[in-house]
């Protein structure tokens, strides 16, 4: 392909054989077209590699690097460093697109001259899915500090790398952190914070797929990863001014909460960890409790939790299956 794409797709790859087919057959199908497809085989040991390679010869835009496994921070910064496009987006290899998904994010960050662009993606669990929020289609163009507002606060951007268009420049000084699992959760704040305006859309043109096997639902490996860059996203944040302090507060709670309804009550550093984060937890209770723009949902977590853990964690239970109903 001559010259610089407008957009490139960086694709970490990583044992995914039976999925990868699946995800780069949904690129090539794009109504948009001016792109690159970055293939980076992570030192993959299922034939993910080869697989690459054999795919590729589908079309002169796809292109594969090859690297030692250094796990998805490490891959999607790989890409970052080799990227041509003017734009990058990140797709997990086990996901696909609608075929809108590019035209739609370059559309929007085009004509709005946005830094980033989003979509909604659809969670994806066998012949179950949902989309994760139901926003307006048509992109609303929101300044840069009130987007991250918006991401400390979960309400139109989602911590996700995915489902959305970035402006290359961002990453000048961004990389994802390395060797840890829940890299979104120390990295996302940091490029809306960057960004002048982002064009928050609804459609749900991207395709989350909820797999027991993916680095993402792998148990409670890594666990204590979403704490402690949500604790590094606190520190970094709290101190600028009254509002994004009371967000940080909220964002960190969230996370802690996250941690404590996930952790393996079976494992003693595990619950010993959780011990210590209730306390950290219930220590930003009054704050979040008198916050209006912090959600119910996490109000009535710290509820539950200050009655205990186990208390807390068969309370999430019963929400879960509540709203899964309706």
């Amino acid at each position: 392909m001559g010259g610089s794409p407008e957009i490139s797709v960086v694709v970490p790859v990583y044992n995914v054989a039976d999925y990868l087919t699946r995800c780069v057959d949904s690129l090539l199908r794009q109504s948009f077209s001016e792109y690159e497809i970055m293939l980076i085989d992570d030192g993959s040991t299922d034939g993910s590699g080869e697989l690459c390679e054999q795919i590729a010869g589908r079309d002169p835009r796809i292109r594969v690097l090859h690297k030692r496994n250094g796990g998805l921070s490490d891959a999607r910064n790989y890409g970052i460093e080799r990227l041509r496009g003017k734009y990058v987006t990140f797709v997990d290899s086990d996901d696909w697109l609608e075929t809108a998904f590019l035209e739609y994010l370059y559309r929007a960050i085009r004509t709005t001259g946005a830094d980033i662009s989003t979509c909604v993606y659809m969670r994806r669990c066998g012949d179950s899915s949902k989309p994760w929020k139901n926003l307006p289609e048509d992109p609303e163009v929101i300044e840069g500090r009130e987007a991250l507002l918006s991401l400390l606060y979960d309400e139109k951007i989602n911590v996700s790398a995915n489902g959305k268009l970035y402006s290359s420049h961002l990453f000048k000084d961004i990389r994802y952190p390395l060797g840890k699992r829940y890299e979104d959760v120390g990295t996302t704040y940091r490029l809306m914070a960057e960004a002048r305006s982002v064009a928050v859309g609804g459609a749900p043109l991207y395709n989350y797929l909820m797999r027991p096997g993916s680095i993402t639902h792998a148990g409670t490996v890594g666990l204590m990863d979403r704490y402690e860059l949500a604790k590094e996203a606190y520190e970094n944040l709290i101190g600028i001014d009254a509002d994004i302090d009371a967000a940080a507060e909220r964002y960190l709670t969230f996370h802690i909460l996250s941690v404590l309804r996930s952790y393996d009550a079976g494992d003693s550093y595990q619950t010993e960890r959780a011990k210590e984060l209730r306390k950290e937890a219930l220590s930003h209770k009054k704050a979040v409790l008198a916050n209006p723009r912090a959600q119910i949902r996490d109000k009535a977590a710290l509820y539950a939790l200050s009655l205990g853990i186990r208390f807390y964690r068969i309370a999430w239970r019963v929400y879960c299956a509540a709203t899964d109903r309706n």
